[in-house]
Order: structure tokens, then sequence, then C-alpha cells
């Protein structure tokens, strides 16, 4: 049975174990990381059988106005629906379906491509994004063939790598970060930031954070955080500076990074993009383009308004 399950009423102990046994976990579900990146403020539905969990549908939530609205947080790229060998609601439309009922509007990114939901009680829009994921099946020197004759000839000219080096904290990769791609972001702030260093923190305490970094002559070219779990290596962040680039230190960074967990059988997660300089820098690694679906519904303008009605009528009489 599916059931929609607040905040409050999530056993982390049940969600953690259904999550390890999920076909396709992703960092992003982990209960940990939702706890950072919607500050507790999230709920799921959540498919119970005999007592535990065996299938989950994460949903960060905000509240105006009485009404509830879903939404994507910042470094989430995506959630949707994670089952188990146990699961019997295995079709994420069956979960899509019970969105408006809970929920005023809202914006999701899955991997699963629902077919397009019924009218109903919403209005539903989508558009598919591309995320680029590398297969880590393969010894290095194999999955170096898959690399880019581009690639190849910038490893092979910057070789050795030399200042290579784990981080200790995460503060010099955002103020590179903040130097230089994030000027290009002004929809993030100082908070965003604050959230990130305690999204490294908290993922240090799980054993999943890593710092890598590339230093020349005191001068931090290039710094990554990654992710690093049973099944897979997210790159979640990554920042170099104008030096950096000339030099290809996140390039050289990355395909440490490969390296290490060659032959590992998990999957290396590059976090997009449908940018295009930033799809064929990604791609030049043998990473294949996977698309994921970014969903949004509202309800339809009648009711949308009658709630809002409702709550401002309910906030009157409050205030009286």
């Amino acid at each position: 049975m599916i059931q929609l399950l607040r905040h409050h009423e999530i056993d982390p102990g049940r969600w953690e174990a259904c999550l390890q046994n999920a076909e396709r976990p992703l960092v992003y579900a982990h209960f940990w990381y939702l706890e950072v990146v919607a500050q507790g403020q999230w709920e799921a539905l959540v498919e119970v059988l005999d007592g535990a969990y065996v299938s989950l549908f994460p949903l960060p939530v905000k509240t105006a106005f009485g009404l509830d609205f879903l939404y994507q947080p910042f470094f989430t790229q995506q959630l949707g629906l994670f089952t188990t060998p146990a699961s019997q609601h295995r079709d994420v439309a069956e979960y899509v379906a019970n969105l408006p009922a809970h929920y005023a509007q809202g914006q999701y990114q899955m991997p699963q491509i629902p077919a397009q939901p019924n009218e109903g009680k919403a209005a539903w829009g989508h558009r598919l994004r591309t995320n680029y994921e590398l297969a880590l099946d393969r010894p290095y020197d194999q999955l170096r063939q898959g690399y880019s004759l581009n690639l190849r000839r910038n490893l092979k000219k910057n070789s050795p790598l030399e200042g290579l080096r784990p981080g200790t904290t995460i503060e010099p990769l955002l103020h590179l970060f903040k130097a230089t791609k994030g000027r290009e972001l002004p929809e993030l702030k100082e908070r965003h930031y604050r959230l990130l260093a305690q999204l490294y923190r908290r993922a240090q305490q799980e054993g999943v954070g890593q710092l890598w970094e590339v230093e020349q002559q005191g001068e931090l070219l290039a710094a990554a955080l990654l992710l690093v779990t049973g099944s897979r290596t997210t790159f979640l962040l990554g920042a170099s500076s104008t030096q950096g680039r000339k030099q290809n230190a996140m390039a050289l960074l990355l395909d440490q990074a490969v390296q290490r967990e060659a032959d590992s059988g998990k999957t290396f997660d590059f976090e997009g993009s449908d940018v295009p300089g930033v799809a064929k820098f990604y791609a030049g690694f043998g990473a294949k383009p996977v698309p994921y679906l970014s969903l949004y519904f509202k309800r339809h303008k009648r009711t949308f308004r009658q709630w809002i009605f409702n709550a401002c009528t309910s906030l009157v009489k409050r205030l009286r």
C-alpha cells in the first residue's frame, strides 16, 4: 500500500534499509541528504509491506498561504521513485498521479519518464534534460580508450599531474567557485554556499564526501567535491581558475577519479549538462547522455484560486 508520510512519520532506519536495497539508488535520496538540502521540510510517498518500506518517492515541500508546494532543492539534480525487489507498486505514474491531490503546484525532477498524466485535477508540463554517466565496468586502460582524442592529448600533454591532493576543508572550493562559475549564477546566495558547506560536513560524517584539489606553486587550479557511495560516484561541485582551465586541471582531476574507481562496476555521474560546452567535456570521457524528466504541474485555476481564497479567509479569521 502506498502511503503519504509526513516528515515526522518517516522512520530513518526503515528509509535507509529500503534505499540500501533499491535498484538504482541516488545519493540525493538518502535521509541525511534530504535533511540537509530540504532543511527537514520534506515528506514522501512510501510503499509499506509488512511494516517495511519497499518503495520510496521523496517529496521536498514548501508551505505558503496554507498551501503545500513541491520544489526541487538546490544541489539535488534528481529524486523520483526508488523501488526494491519486494515492490509491488513499480509504476511511477501511480505515484505522480497522487501529487495534485496533496500539493497546489510543483516542480520535480526524476529519472523515470511516465506516460503523460491525465489532465484531471491539474495542468501538467515537462521537458527532458540530460545527465552524463560513465559505466566504470572495465579496467582503466580500456576506459581511457573511450576518451576523446582531444582529451587523451590534453592529459598526455599535462602529465604527470603535480599537486593533486585531498582537500581538508570545502572553503577553498567554494571561494574558487564564487570567483568563477558563481558569477554566472546570481540565484546562488550566501545561504546556498552555507548549505553546501553543511552538506559536505554531513557527507564526511557519512563517509561518502571526498574533496580533491589541484595546486601549482601555491595557486589552486581546480577543486571538486565527489560523493562516493556503493554504486555511484557523483561529481557534485567543481571549479577551475583561469590558469587551471589553460592547464586542463579539472580534466586531470576527473581522470584520476576514474582511475580510482575503474573496474568497480559503479557509475560515474557527471551531473549534466544541457550546456553544449560542458556536455562535450563530459562526453569526452566516454560518458553517455542519460535523459531525465523535469516535471511541473499546477492545479486548475478555479481550484487553485479557491484554495488561496480559503487560506486568506482563514488567516483573516485568526487575526481578528
